[in-house]
């Protein structure tokens, strides 16, 4: 579920820009593009449970 989130967060900022509301677009992308960067730091930075 919580992967969906930031896909969620994009097909909001489509939807806002293809009804012309630039600055809420704007916004939408940009907290999905923070939402990305964290996923992105937490899975680089996770340690890999691969030792036995």
């Amino acid at each position: 579920m919580i992967m969906m989130l930031p896909f969620l967060t994009t097909l909001v900022a489509i939807v806002l820009s293809m009804r012309g509301l630039r600055q809420q677009a704007i916004g939408a992308w940009v907290v999905s593009f923070i939402i990305f960067l964290v996923w992105m730091k937490y899975h680089m930075t996770d340690t890999l449970n691969i030792s036995l």
